[in-house]
Order: structure tokens, then C-alpha cells, then sequence
């Protein structure tokens, strides 16, 4: 009689699993879809990203990026890529130890690997010469890849600004992307 319990207890929680892992995707997709249709389409500038997104794969991962409100930043191909960069050196470097404020508070925001959804933090304008740049948490979906793998620094997605803790994802890349990118 016991044995029949057990097995109604595992059922149960199994069922109670399967449950939670479907709800779990649909608030997912519910928030990638708002992101996607309310959220400023703009180019993120890769800082690091988890190695299985440089790998094929099936799972989407988190990746570190560089975001700007001001379109020209945004843009700034050499810009970007120079301070993701310098924020790269800053990478195990004891805050104590760097030469300025700035830096120490970048090399604090690097000591953390931690994804947390909707966590972007305004960079110090010392550090980025004076423009608006933030340091976000990129929620990298395979399907919006070419080949569904990172492959370059450049990564279209989205964000909603006015909506601090909103999810911040990687978007389908546009015709527009896909020149852009050639061109460079």
C-alpha cells in the first residue's frame, strides 16, 4: 500500500514540474514579445558572453554588452568596441587597485558575473569621455543568430529604457543589420 502512495507522490510531483518548467516559458515569451514590440531596437557592443554561445547549441544564454541611448554611441562602431575593451581589462582587477574612481567602479561592476535580468548600470561619464553608455545584461535568444551562435561583437536587440527591470534581449536582425554589418 505504500509503494501505491509513492507513486501517486512522485506523479504529482512530476506533474507539478512539468507544470512549472511550461509556465516558466510562457512568462518568457511573454516578456520577449514586449520587449520586442515596446522596446527601442538598438546595437549592443559585446563585453563577454557565456563560451556556449560562440558554440552551436540549443540553450540561450546571458552575454554582457554595451548599450547607448544616443544614437550616434550607439553607432560608434570604434568607440564601442575600444571601451568594451578597456572594460575587459578591468576584469579581475581589485577596485582598490585602479589608478581612478571611474575605473574602480567599472572594475566593481566587472567583479560580479551574476545575470540579472534588466540589470544595466550607467557607466561614469570619466570613464566613457562624457557619453551616455550603460554596462546590461543581454538575454542572448539563439533564433534571433545567424547560425544561431554569436559571431561577431555586434549585436542587434532591444530594450525599453523607461522600464528599468524589463528584460533586455537580442532582436531578429533586420535587412538594415545585415548592411550594416557588411559594411563595416
Amino acid at each position: 500500500m505504500g509503494w501505491w502512495i509513492a507513486g501517486w507522490v512522485c506523479g504529482a510531483l512530476l506533474l507539478l514540474g512539468v507544470v512549472a518548467v511550461v509556465y516558466l516559458a510562457v512568462l518568457d515569451t511573454r516578456k520577449k514579445r514586449r520587449t520586442l514590440a515596446q522596446g527601442e531596437h538598438t546595437i549592443g557592443w559585446l563585453v563577454q558572453a557565456n563560451n556556449k554561445l560562440f558554440k552551436d547549441g540549443f540553450l540561450d544564454q546571458p552575454a554582457l554588452v554595451l548599450l547607448s541611448p544616443e544614437p550616434q554611441t550607439a553607432a560608434d562602431r570604434d568607440f564601442m568596441t575600444d571601451l568594451s575593451g578597456r572594460i575587459m581589462e578591468l576584469k579581475g582587477v581589485d577596485p582598490d587597485d585602479c589608478p581612478d574612481k571611474a575605473d574602480a567602479a567599472v572594475a566593481e561592476l566587472m567583479s560580479d558575473e551574476t545575470y540579472f535580468e534588466g540589470k544595466r548600470d550607467k557607466l561614469p561619464r570619466a570613464f566613457t569621455g562624457g557619453r551616455d553608455v550603460y554596462l546590461a545584461h543581454l538575454f542572448v535568444y539563439r533564433d534571433h543568430l545567424p547560425g544561431g551562435k554569436l559571431n561577431r561583437r555586434r549585436i542587434p536587440c532591444a530594450v525599453i529604457w523607461e522600464d528599468p527591470k524589463s528584460l533586455i534581449c537580442t532582436r531578429p536582425a533586420t535587412e538594415k543589420d545585415r548592411l550594416r554589418h557588411e559594411e563595416a
